[in-house]
């Protein structure tokens, strides 16, 4: 059993190694996957929900080990609430635009960290009477940053990340409160 394991473990490190790229290499990398945000401010803080996510990523290898990467993703910020026994949705849609440095720490594998802005395209509040749904943009900034810092595994020229993305400063205008959001996504290598 362990000689199997041993040759199992060699044979990912071997396909894994084909898939990061060489020093001086371009990559893009369109992907697509799910997040799960949640909202705090005013000393309050939201049900987190699941929404979805798409995008591109261009990676430049500067040596076998560091990457940098800049892409474009748009992101559903989701979340709900009950206010005074009534269910709300709060949809957020930004275009994230992350800067992020890649480090591998193993063939194939990549710890992840950058600086990202995130540009609000709509936004949107849906109550459960419809009394409430309205357009909030006015309530939001218009750009408001964030620190990704996350994973990636390679396999071939797939690429699965799992991210993190700390919300700086206020997005929400007049009041005290950002968007923090995981998310897993699935690319593909060009």
């Amino acid at each position: 059993m362990k000689k199997l394991l041993t040759i199992t473990a060699a044979a990912l490190m071997a396909i894994s190694a084909s898939a990061q790229s060489e020093a001086g290499s371009f990559t893009l990398q369109p992907n697509v996957g799910v997040t799960y945000s949640t909202a705090t401010g005013d000393g309050k803080s939201w049900d987190g929900a699941i929404g979805l996510t798409a995008g591109v990523e261009g990676m430049y290898m500067v040596n076998e080990k560091f990457g940098a990467a800049l892409g474009l993703n748009y992101t559903g910020y989701n979340v709900s609430k009950e206010i005074l026994n009534k269910d709300y949705i709060l949809s957020n849609y930004y275009f994230n635009i992350p800067v992020m440095a890649n480090y591998y720490v193993a063939p194939g594998l990549a710890i992840k960290a950058g600086f990202a802005a995130n540009i609000l395209s709509t936004s949107k509040l849906d109550g459960e009477d419809n009394l409430y749904n309205t357009k909030v943009k006015d309530g939001y900034e218009s750009i408001f940053f964030s620190i990704p810092v996350g994973a990636s595994y390679e396999i071939s020229d797939f690429v699965f990340n799992l991210r993190y993305s700390f919300g700086l400063g206020d997005a929400i205008k007049d009041g005290d409160g950002t968007f923090n959001a995981l998310s897993f996504t699935v690319g593909y290598k060009f």
